[in-house]
């Protein structure tokens, strides 16, 4: 398992060189990026797209390349007949990635950010956050207590496959009264069973950013890496 994080605004022109020299993606997933209005955001767009190709090349071989990417009925993205899997998130000017030869894996990351959220239904997501990793406290500070709750059950919506809409509703954070903890608590553990017993741990990427990782299986040592921004540094991955 590997865990990197991209600087977009670093790493795009080397990345989207290496995508002219040998291309990596699907011509949708070209596509897509070409057609975004503004070219930042594009540009982003795409260096994101070449950063997972690259990892998922690294672990799983190049004969992946151009291999179209599939969606489940939820929408998970994955490679069609390979092994490895992935997840991704980012926000503007960084990604994470997380990549696996097997098993469920789903990341998460937000940016600080004011949090406008109705008392009641931010209670509940923080406790549901904070049952998801007993192990790591959730921060103070309402926004960021409520931030690294949320992409915790983000990270975990991935690995399950679920989305974050679907697990929310089985945890009854939507659509029912407030739950007991108890409740709660036993409703998270029947969720992590589906996932093989995911666990849920948070990343720390730096001041202002909230990161986790929902995994199976769990690492001892979670190492995170940066991306190179150069041509040579993105070669030597694949070497």
């Amino acid at each position: 398992m590997e865990l990197w994080c991209v600087d977009l605004k670093a790493a795009a022109p080397a990345l989207a060189e290496m995508e002219r020299l040998t291309p990596r993606l699907a011509s949708g997933e070209r596509q897509e990026a070409a057609s975004i209005a503004d070219a930042e955001v594009g540009a982003e767009r795409l260096a994101v797209r070449v950063a997972v190709r690259l990892l998922l090349e690294r672990i799983a071989g190049a004969r992946w390349r151009s291999q179209p990417l599939v969606r489940d009925k939820h929408g998970k993205p994955r490679l069609e007949g390979a092994s490895v899997v992935f997840s991704l998130s980012h926000v503007p000017g960084l990604a994470l990635i997380g990549v696996a030869a097997s098993g469920p894996i789903g990341v998460d990351l937000e940016r600080a950010r004011d949090v406008r959220v109705r008392a009641p239904r931010r209670a509940r997501l923080e406790q549901a956050g904070a049952a998801l990793n007993a192990a790591q406290d959730l921060p103070d500070g309402e926004d960021a207590r409520f931030l690294q709750a949320w992409v915790r059950l983000e990270a975990f919506a991935k690995a399950d496959g679920c989305g974050i809409g679907r697990l929310l509703t089985r945890l009854g954070i939507v659509g029912e009264r407030e739950l007991a903890r108890e409740d709660l608590i036993e409703r998270i553990e029947r969720a992590r069973a589906r996932v093989e017993g995911a666990v849920t741990r948070d990343l720390a990427l730096g001041e202002g950013l909230y990161a986790a990782i929902a995994s199976v299986p769990a690492p001892a040592v979670l190492e995170i890496r940066w991306l190179p921004t150069s041509i040579d540094g993105l070669e030597k991955l694949l070497t």
